[in-house]
């Protein structure tokens, strides 16, 4: 019940917003799906944990998702079509 309500799925803004993300920032949402912590991110992509958190901020806004905790969820259940992502961004 509620917690259906919580759990985001792709919805057309969402699949629209995802062209709009840089190959960073699917970076970052693809190590989301591995269930990397901000400093684990931070030391794979060479780049401040400070750095991950602005990234991971930025990611929600553009898929009006209501944070990082909501951001999260959406990468672990759309874990699928993000490593599709994956072999495109990371080539």
């Amino acid at each position: 019940m509620a917690l259906a309500a919580q759990q985001p799925s792709i919805k057309p803004e969402n699949v629209q917003s995802l062209a709009s993300l840089t190959s960073q920032e699917i970076i970052v949402l693809i190590h989301l799906v591995d269930d990397l912590t901000a400093a684990e991110i931070a030391e794979a992509m060479g780049i401040k944990p400070k750095s991950v958190a602005n990234y991971k901020e930025r990611i929600a806004d553009k898929l009006y998702l209501g944070g990082c905790r909501a951001l999260r969820r959406f990468a672990i259940q759309n874990q699928e079509f993000l490593h599709l992502l994956k072999k495109e961004v990371m080539k």
